[in-house]
Formats: structure tokens, C-alpha cells, sequence
């Protein structure tokens, strides 16, 4: 359970909301939004059958993953206009995941949809993260408004793909199909680099063995300084494994390693 501004819910809401299957495409198991909490941020997460969007907000809150249906979605964001700081508690009842937002006497609980299938948005950010340091993606970023955004929006009219590509000092030629050209004038980036200070949001989940947490996707060392990977998060009984960080094709029981290791200190990203 936690508190948030119902304007930064509302926020994360409106940034994903536009990523979802037509209304005549066959993604029953897909309409969905996906909550899901971590101890440092509530993530939202939708998708598409061209895109993924994850918007994400800090809370203090525990660990869990709650999909749910487009129309509860927008039941919740209409409700959220009229809130100011909201309580939101994901629990369960009659063996059903449900999501209740309170503030004051007004409540509002939004079933989970078991339909949903498990989305690996994660390990499929991560793949388009790492793929920035192929050298055929090295090259400078177009960064671009909204409203410049707005302007190329006919480019497509008939159904073109729009390309942006940056020429540099030059600016952003923009192409959609092969009969329309365009040329943004330049934009300087001097932020962050793209997607810097996600990979701790990027990991899937926090699981406790022998009385010590471990993160998934986290590296560990052990007393002789070798380092091992958490690939995923065991089933309920079976004992968590390790991937040598330096010989991938090592895998052991968390036991085994300990057994020489003694004991495993967290390394930082």
C-alpha cells in the first residue's frame, strides 16, 4: 500500500494510453494496462502490435504486477479528476488480484484481468537499451518537441512511415514513402543519455533466500571475487541458480557457490 498524487497517476496514465491494439484486431489477452510496483517506482505499461511505452512514477511501495483492462483504465482515470492524494492497495480476495484506489470515503476497485498474458517488457527494453552500443546505432540523437512532432503528421496521411534521421549540423531529414521529403532545422542534445538511470527499474523482481535479497539481473560477488548474475527469480521451492558473470556457460546452485564462496556482496550497476 501506498499514497500518490493523483495527478502524477493520472500522468503515467496519459502517457501510455495511446499504445494499444485497434478495436478490430484480435488482442483479447493483450488490451490491457499493466501496474506494476517495485520498492522504488509504480511502473505502467502498455503495448501495442508496433509499439511499448513504460512510464514510470516514485512511490513507496512493495513488490507487485497487477494487469488490467482499457475500460477499467479509463473508469480509474475519470475518477482520478476529481482526487487529489490517493491510496492504492493491490490485495486479494476469493483467490482474485484486485486494485483499490481510496481517497477519503471515495473508493474505487479495479479487478485484475487474469487473461493477460506475462509481458517481458523488461527484457525487451533491455535488448533495445544494450542495442545502443552496436556502432550502426552509434550516431547523434533527434530530439524533437511535441509540436515539431505535430507538423509531420500529414507526411504520413496515406499510411507512409515517417523517418527522422539526424544529418547533424544540417538538421533532420524527415521521409515518409518515397515521394515526400523534409528537413528539421537542428536541435543540440546536451541531456542524458537516453534511457541513463533505468537499470535498476529495469530489473524484474526482489526474492529473499537465507534470510538475504536478491535482485534478478543483479551481479554478486563471492569471498574469492568471483562474479555471478541472478538470471531469474525461482519457483516457489526450488533453489535459485547463478550464472558466471565471466564464464556464461557456468551455471550453479546459489548452494554450490556459497559452499566455496561463503557469502555473496552486491556489485554496483
Amino acid at each position: 500500500m501506498f499514497t500518490i498524487k493523483a495527478r502524477d497517476l493520472a500522468a503515467i496514465l496519459d502517457q501510455v494510453a495511446p499504445h494499444r491494439f485497434g478495436v478490430d484486431e484480435d488482442a483479447n489477452d493483450l488490451d490491457a494496462l499493466i501496474l506494476e510496483c517495485t520498492p522504488g517506482h509504480l511502473h505502467v505499461v502498455a503495448c501495442s502490435d508496433r509499439t511499448l511505452a513504460v512510464a514510470r512514477t516514485p512511490v513507496a511501495g512493495e513488490v507487485w504486477t497487477a494487469p488490467f483492462g482499457y475500460d477499467d483504465a479509463t473508469a480509474l482515470r475519470g475518477w482520478l479528476e476529481s482526487s487529489d492524494t490517493v491510496t492504492v492497495e493491490h490485495v486479494t480476495s476469493g483467490g482474485h488480484q484486485l486494485l483499490r484506489f481510496t481517497e477519503g470515503v471515495a473508493q474505487l476497485t479495479v479487478p485484475a484481468a487474469p487473461h493477460v498474458g506475462r509481458l517481458p517488457w523488461r527484457a525487451l527494453l533491455r535488448l533495445v537499451l544494450d542495442a545502443r552500443e552496436h556502432p550502426l546505432a552509434q550516431g547523434r540523437p533527434v530530439q524533437l518537441s511535441a509540436d515539431d512532432l505535430s507538423l509531420w503528421l500529414n507526411a504520413g496521411g496515406n499510411g507512409e512511415a515517417i523517418e527522422f534521421r539526424s544529418l547533424g549540423p544540417v538538421g533532420t531529414l524527415v521521409t515518409a514513402g518515397p515521394d515526400f521529403l523534409g528537413l528539421q532545422t537542428p536541435h543540440g542534445w546536451d541531456g542524458p543519455e537516453p534511457g541513463q538511470g533505468w537499470s535498476s527499474s529495469l530489473r524484474t523482481r526482489l526474492f529473499l533466500f537465507a534470510g538475504q535479497f536478491l535482485e534478478v539481473g543483479a551481479r554478486y560477488a563471492d569471498r574469492t571475487g568471483t562474479a555471478w548474475v541472478v538470471p531469474a527469480r525461482p519457483r516457489p521451492g526450488e533453489e535459485p541458480r547463478l550464472i558466471s558473470a565471466d564464464y556464461a556457460a557456468v551455471t550453479l546452485p546459489i548452494s554450490q557457490v556459497l559452499a566455496v564462496g561463503n557469502f555473496l556482496v552486491r556489485l554496483p550497476d
